[in-house]
């Protein structure tokens, strides 16, 4: 016996029984064909048809929604805080030249101890081409304080910005009295990249100083300083192709060729002080080599040069951003006086007029003005050693052990006045400050050629958030002869 079994009906039959019922006004079911998917999943809500987004998206599609796209002005600016920041500092901000002081030391480019808190604010705008940022620099004394303000406008392919650095020095004057040295430095800036490396940028200023004495006698209450005005040009050409794939280790080449230029603006009393215009031209060159992962070799020349009438002073020896926490003299146990950071036995070119002064660094091995002049040139050679980084392939956590390095340095450098052809091996001065009436002793000092030179090893690593690099120097007399000469420092690279 055959059960009674319906076939479905082809497609043919049903478009037949479509029409049928249409023109009988009956409603149409029809019939899904597809296999429906079983949701494995329990849940309280209903099923979503499987075409609800995708008709939702035609729906979309279909609206005119390009054609009524357009670009709409952006404004107005919308700032919010890019960072707040408070610690230490002992950088050199605005300016890395400071007023001539008469040969005295040390000197630190930052302030009288080269160790302040540093707070520091940025904001920006929504699409970050336009930043404003400001800090104050606070010295241990609370006397002597940078105040820094900066803008930028980025919007376009030539950035530039406006500056403002105030900075006020407590301390011995170039007249030999104490007083109170204050700068004021105006300056605006344009730069222009040629490409993703190469760059030009310019800068104009005018910077004022000005030496308040203290009145310490009756001398002091009369003599009144003449303030330091000048006008100020630098044009400089930047090339950095470098990649930077470990915290103060690089791979490639960066340079910089710089020229300033120094227009005396003031008036003088003395009659005869020199003219007023001033010129120094320099470059810094480094290059950074991978030898294997993350240990390097990297190599800095750097160089100074200036003329005119009133020239800009290079006291060679130190290190950039030294940590200098106690006093510069010190006795040994028979009395006799030495110097920790500088010394000031070898004095300035009397016959030279100097407007400012810097420091020619790095070279370990000699405290600050182991030679000075208006010509300076310095070469380092660093070896690099990211200790955990580069033995382990792990990742560290620890910030510390994470970016511990090892470096082994050699310093080479020089600092002369004259022409450029007079470059020479410095000499060490050996005399008894306390008695004026004592012979001066001069011996070539320890180097290659015409520079002094120094060598020692290093480490670097992070430290409460702060990069921290100890050296230990020796001079070249020798094979670690002598105790060394250590060094305590903040700041990334040379």
């Amino acid at each position: 016996q055959r059960r009674n079994v319906s076939a479905r009906p082809t497609t043919y039959i049903q478009k037949l029984m479509e029409r049928k019922k249409l023109g009988e006004g009956e409603e149409i079911h029809k019939i899904d064909q597809k296999k429906e998917k079983e949701d494995i999943f329990q849940q309280q809500f209903e099923v979503t048809a499987a075409d609800t987004a995708a008709s939702r998206l035609n729906r979309q599609v279909g609206s005119k929604v390009l054609s009524t796209a357009k670009q709409f002005p952006y404004g107005p600016l919308k700032f919010s805080a890019d960072y707040v920041v408070a610690g230490f500092n002992n950088e050199a901000l605005g300016t890395r030249y400071e007023p001539y002081q008469g040969g005295s030391g040390p000197v630190t480019l930052s302030s009288n101890n080269g160790f302040n808190g540093m707070i520091r604010l940025g904001i920006s705008d929504l699409m970050e081409d336009i930043r404003v940022s400001g800090g104050v620099r606070l010295s241990t004394n609370l006397k002597d304080n940078d105040w820094l303000l900066q803008f930028s406008n980025m919007k376009k392919r030539v950035d530039w910005g406006l500056l403002y650095y105030r900075r006020t020095v407590s301390g011995s004057t170039s007249s030999g009295y104490p007083g109170k040295l204050y700068s004021n430095l105006y300056q605006g800036s344009i730069s222009y990249p040629f490409d993703e490396t190469k760059s030009v940028r310019i800068t104009a200023g005018y910077r004022a100083d000005k030496t308040v004495l203290f009145s310490v006698d009756t001398v002091t209450m009369k003599l009144d300083l003449d303030p330091k005005k000048f006008g100020l040009l630098r044009a400089e050409y930047v090339y950095d192709n470098t990649l930077n794939p470990v915290m103060n280790i690089w791979d490639g080449v960066r340079c910089k060729v710089y020229t300033d230029f120094s227009m005396d603006m003031g008036t003088r009393s003395d009659p005869g002080a020199a003219g007023k215009l001033t010129f120094n031209m320099g470059f810094d060159a480094r290059a950074y080599y991978r030898i294997y992962r993350n240990f390097i070799w990297a190599g800095r020349a750097a160089g100074d040069f200036s003329w005119g009438d009133q020239k800009f002073i290079y006291y060679l020896g130190g290190i950039d951003n030294w940590l200098m926490l106690s006093s510069n003299t010190k006795f040994d146990g028979n009395g006799q006086v030495s110097y920790r950071y500088f010394n000031p036995n070898n004095r300035p070119d009397p016959d030279a007029e100097y407007a400012y002064q810097s420091l020619a660094v790095n070279l370990r091995g000699f405290i600050q003005n182991a030679a000075n002049g208006n010509n300076s040139l310095v070469i380092n050679s660093e070896f690099r050693l990211p200790v955990f980084t580069t033995l382990f392939s792990k990742p560290i956590n620890n910030a510390f052990l994470r970016n511990f390095q090892l470096t082994q340095f050699i310093d080479l450098g020089s600092a002369w006045n004259g022409q450029f052809d007079k470059i020479g091996r410095p000499t060490v001065v050996y005399t008894n400050p306390s008695d004026p009436n004592t012979v001066q002793v001069l011996v070539k000092a320890p180097g290659v050629g015409p520079f002094l030179g120094g060598y020692g090893f290093g480490a670097r690593s992070m430290l409460l958030g702060y990069f921290v690099k100890v050296d230990a120097g020796w001079p070249m007399n020798g094979i670690f002869k002598g105790k060394p000469i250590w060094y305590f420092s903040l700041g990334l690279d040379f």
